[in-house]
């Protein structure tokens, strides 16, 4: 794993953790961490992933972790009205920029996976980006900071894996809502208990999402 950083269009320092790939022509996968968390949540998953032969890129979202200064200014997610959540697309897209400078990945070939309002965000930049063939979507909400997962989910086209737990009430009817929208290929699986995003993840559950990955990507 490398420690990276990169500035976003409007002056955001993001921290990443860079886990390269063990092969050329590499798939890269883009992790987008729930709030409150950070990049590290999906360390053991970047792992895996990069053990297959693919990239994993983990990001601070801004606000949170180490992504916390904007030219100066210092950025607490706490204190975000919903607009500042959803300027974190700046920081997805500035993600991709990096990695369209690393050698040996094939950026037509990209998958996204995130947790909570990193679901919500997985699913809006997929919208906007041609390069993305899959996400994966843990806990997501209909609207979610403002970030409305029902009017984005007709755009995608797609392979889509959601993810949510009967208990955790609002985010498995969101899940099940959203299954049925998206026009490409959807599974939707529902876990026992009240987990929330990558709280959800255990080797087995971890396993079956990368299996479904690797075949589509």
């Amino acid at each position: 794993m490398e420690k990276i950083s990169f500035k976003t269009r409007d002056g955001v320092t993001i921290k990443g953790n860079y886990f390269k790939p063990l092969k050329k022509h590499a798939p890269v996968f883009i992790l987008l961490h729930m709030m409150p968390s950070t990049k590290e949540s999906w360390n053991e998953f970047a792992e895996i992933i990069q053990k297959n032969g693919c990239a994993a890129l983990a990001i601070d979202l801004r606000g949170h972790g180490e992504s916390t200064d904007q030219n100066g200014i210092r950025l607490d997610y706490k204190e975000f009205m919903d607009e500042e959540h959803r300027n974190s697309m700046n920081d997805i897209a500035s993600a991709k920029e990096f990695l369209a400078g690393q050698t040996d990945l094939d950026m037509s070939r990209i998958a996204i996976a995130g947790a909570s309002i990193g679901a919500n965000l997985a699913l809006w930049h997929a919208t906007i980006d041609k390069d993305v063939r899959l996400i994966m979507l843990l806990s997501p909400g209909l609207n979610y900071r403002g970030i409305m997962a029902d009017e984005f989910a007709p755009k995608f086209k797609g392979h889509v894996f959601i993810l949510a737990s009967e208990g955790d009430t609002k985010s498995a009817d969101s899940s099940r809502k959203l299954a049925g929208i998206f026009p490409g290929e959807t599974k939707l699986k529902i876990l026992k208990g009240d987990m929330h995003g990558t709280n959800m993840f255990n080797p087995e559950i971890m396993d079956e999402l990368l299996k479904w990955a690797f075949e589509r990507i």
